[in-house]
């Protein structure tokens, strides 16, 4: 087991949440464990993913964490795509310095979770797609889902645009939003799961459920990371 790529339907649908605390689920088992993010947009030298992830594995010592240039190669101010982010600041996104970084990470480690940008299509340049890069390294993918209404068509796509490429897709993890399943809400939220599977054919490892604190959801999210550690360990 090396190197897991952890996508979303989108943009914030919890994919920074979902590899925080499954790192942190994969680090209480024993494993030498660190998350990766290629591209990072919006950022200047403020706190990034990579922070989060690492407060969602229970804060270890950031001084005994791989360089933060390994983790996140590329960092942006535009909170843009990344091929555009990187066009304004005259620079170019390099998947060789990408995957020179992921190998790195991977020689020293037993797992590298990766975060991308976006969804699984976004441009990291005018000619590079994330989801072919994911499968120019070989990585399988986990699919993050913001449970809300109009998800299903976004999750099916998704799965559509992995398969396409011939990635091994470990499955779905649903994520409860902020403001989503009041009153009638409720039954579509409960529904989209169960749909998702029938059409896909693809496993839903869980839901993690709305977290006040993140950081305090290790407890909430085990469920899912075992099931996660199954699929990943028969894959």
């Amino acid at each position: 087991m090396k190197g897991v790529f952890v996508t979303g339907t989108g943009t914030c649908v919890g994919k920074t949440v979902v590899c925080g605390l499954l790192a942190g689920f994969l680090r209480a088992q024993g494993m030498r464990v660190t998350t990766q993010k290629w591209v990072e947009t919006g950022v200047t030298d403020g706190p990034s993913d990579i922070d989060v992830h690492r407060r969602l594995m229970g804060d270890p010592d950031a001084t005994a964490e791989p360089p933060l240039a390994d983790r996140c190669p590329y960092r942006f101010s535009l909170p843009a795509s990344p091929h555009l982010a990187a066009a304004r600041e005259k620079r170019r996104v390099d998947p060789a310095v990408i995957e020179a970084a992921y190998r790195r990470l991977a020689d020293t480690h037993d797992a590298v979770l990766v975060e991308g940008a976006g969804g699984f299509l976004v441009p990291l340049s005018e000619e590079l797609l994330t989801g072919d890069l994911v499968a120019r390294i070989g990585l399988p993918v986990l699919v993050v889902v913001g449970n809300r209404l109009g998800c299903v068509n976004d999750v099916l796509l998704t799965v559509e645009a992995v398969r396409r490429r011939g990635i091994p897709l470990l499955g779905l993890v649903f994520n409860r939003l902020p403001g989503e399943g009041d009153g009638t809400a409720a039954d579509v939220l409960a529904d989209n799961p169960r749909i998702v599977v029938e059409i896909a054919r693809t496993p839903v490892l869980g839901e993690v459920p709305l977290l006040s604190d993140p950081a305090q959801g290790a407890e909430a999210f085990a469920p899912v990371g075992r099931v996660f550690l199954e699929r990943w360990r028969s894959t």
